[in-house]
């Protein structure tokens, strides 16, 4: 599998999480530019990726992010940062089920954060391994069952 196919893959996952509606790549902080996203954002950022000349495995490294807006009270933070674990890891599942496979611990670690709104989340830094070049299945199509907002 190549990096294009790896990231059609993640964002396809992702995608198919009923709480995403709107996915930012490869820079978490392009909603400081977007006033009018449609929470919650799955976000994600490439790492170094690594692989060797004699080996027929590539490890892709991304942090992913799930971010959603804080009521004016905050109340909602718990409940986003547990969404955005949940969230994550079903999207880690399903990579794994594509033999994208997570090669190391996955370290949740929320926060607080002020984008164009006020924001609570969860993100987690991985190393995604898999065969190069592999034949990569249908799920890898452009197309998802719902309406995605992209940034």
């Amino acid at each position: 599998m190549n990096l294009q196919q790896t990231i059609r893959a993640i964002e396809n996952a992702a995608a198919a999480q009923p709480n995403v509606a709107t996915i930012v790549r490869n820079d978490i902080f392009r909603l400081n530019a977007a006033p009018a996203v449609s929470y919650g954002v799955f976000a994600w950022l490439q790492g170094e990726h690594t692989t060797s000349a004699d080996s027929s495995l590539i490890t892709f490294n991304f942090t992913f992010f799930y971010v959603d807006r804080l009521t004016a009270n905050k109340a909602n933070e718990i409940q986003i940062q547990s969404q955005g674990i949940e969230t994550l890891e079903n999207i880690l599942r399903t990579l794994d089920g594509l033999g994208l496979y997570n090669a190391g611990i996955a370290a949740y670690r929320t926060f607080n954060q002020r984008f164009s709104d006020e924001c609570a989340g969860v993100y987690v830094t991985v190393a995604l391994e898999t065969v190069k070049d592999a034949i990569c299945p249908e799920i890898f199509s452009d197309t998802t069952n719902k309406d995605i907002n992209f940034i």
